[in-house]
């Protein structure tokens, strides 16, 4: 039983080819991703959920450890009394949206309820100005791009539980 070179030649090119992956064509015009901060600290991390489904709700695609249309900064610097947490949303070095939240309390004795409240402030700022700002820039869920399509409603949950932190 000889089986010809070629024939298996072929049948391999013919079973390699059919495992490639098919690419869908750019479309322009499809929902504004926004860039998540790479490095967090433990801190940080258990608040970018919060971040995340704000940013979702109003449209926008959050991309880990990405460059995407928006770039997200997000920083939360402990000192000996205060938290002072940031949060902003720029396109090309423009800051679009902007919280910014203080808290204080006591060294060493509840500092993640003094984290909590910081974030919190500058959370309620962000997202006011995130929701003022979605439906003038065209990327809301509830605008539409043409007049005539809605745009699609990325505001399903995060992909991930509450027990396991996402990693950005």
């Amino acid at each position: 039983m000889k089986f010809p070179f070629r024939t298996i030649a072929i049948l391999m090119l013919a079973a390699v080819a059919s495992c490639a992956p098919s690419r869908t064509p750019f479309s322009p015009g499809g929902p504004t991703t926004v860039g998540m901060p790479a490095e967090l600290s433990d801190r940080e991390r258990i608040f970018v959920p919060e971040i995340d489904s704000a940013l979702r709700r109003e449209g926008l695609v959050p991309v880990r450890n990405g460059k995407g249309d928006l770039q997200l900064d997000f920083s939360m610097a402990a000192g000996p009394i205060n938290i002072d947490t940031r949060i902003a949303l720029s396109e090309d070095g423009a800051v679009l949206v902007q919280g910014n939240g203080r808290a204080a309390g006591a060294p060493l004795i509840g500092r993640s309820s003094v984290a909590e409240k910081s974030f919190g402030e500058a959370f309620e700022e962000f997202s006011a100005g995130l929701s003022r700002t979605s439906g003038g820039r065209g990327w809301s869920s509830a605008s539409s791009s043409f007049g005539e399509n809605p745009q699609p409603d990325y505001s399903q949950e995060p992909a991930y539980s509450e027990d396991t932190l996402p990693v950005y």
